[in-house]
């Protein structure tokens, strides 16, 4: 009866694991699986080039979901390969794996992107050997935003080149608005945590909270004025 039952487990769960791998999108180990099983596979990043520079899954290939010729980009692979796309958490991919389907594409999603491939330790490619900042404890994180008046958080990284572009702004307007706005950096390397809390999938990233409450979320390269606004938003001087 035991034997009997065990190997009715043994049953169920290797179908739900050959649902998965046949599933448009699938969680780390399935997807992983996929690019093992898979060697023909088209590895699809679709993060921008700077991301895709700060690492990547091995062999992966890069065309930036929001460059103007995407969809042109694309019709350069073939359709008879696979595709296993990815981008840092899953929001650009997921836009960019229905479009591709459309076309007519066999596309598969790595849940979580990036950045929960990188927190199940899996192999990277093309990691830049720089130093990282200490990363954030997330309740610490959370606490400092509930507790702070005015609040805009950062988020950046070593390899990202409008990242480190605006940081001198960033820095001068912390010093502008001290006593009045808090500012607090997060690298994406090493606050994953934080990252998925909050739902960034792009680098730069900026959150405006008040009291606690989040007023903005927005992301990519900002001028001096732009970033000005998004501290007078946080202290009420504008909407």
């Amino acid at each position: 009866m035991k034997a009997k039952f065990l190997f009715s487990l043994f049953l169920t769960f290797t179908l739900l694991f050959s649902l998965q791998l046949n599933a448009q999108t699938a969680e780390v180990e399935v997807f992983e699986k996929k690019i093992q099983e898979t060697p023909n596979a088209i590895l699809l990043d679709v993060r921008t080039s700077g991301e895709f520079g700060g690492g990547h899954l091995p062999k992966a290939i890069n065309i930036d979901f929001r460059s103007a010729d995407f969809a042109e980009q694309i019709k350069k692979l073939s359709k008879d390969k696979p595709v296993l796309i990815y981008c840092l958490s899953g929001g650009r991919s997921a836009q960019a794996a229905e479009l591709m389907r459309k076309e007519g594409f066999q596309v598969t999603e790595l849940k979580g992107g990036y950045l929960k491939w990188t927190t199940k330790l899996k192999p990277l490619e093309g990691v830049p050997n720089v130093a990282h900042d200490k990363g954030w404890d997330l309740a610490d994180f959370t606490k400092k935003i509930q507790t702070e008046k005015a609040v805009v958080v950062d988020f950046y990284a070593k390899w990202c080149a409008p990242c480190l572009k605006m940081m001198p702004t960033v820095d001068k307007l912390t010093q502008d608005y001290s006593g009045k706005v808090t500012v607090l950096k997060v690298e994406a390397d090493g606050n994953q945590a934080i990252l998925q809390s909050f739902g960034i999938d792009e680098i730069p990233s900026f959150l405006v909270f008040q009291g606690g409450k989040l007023l903005q979320k927005t992301s990519g390269f900002r001028e001096e004025a732009q970033l000005k606004e998004l501290f007078d938003q946080s202290i009420g001087t504008i909407r």
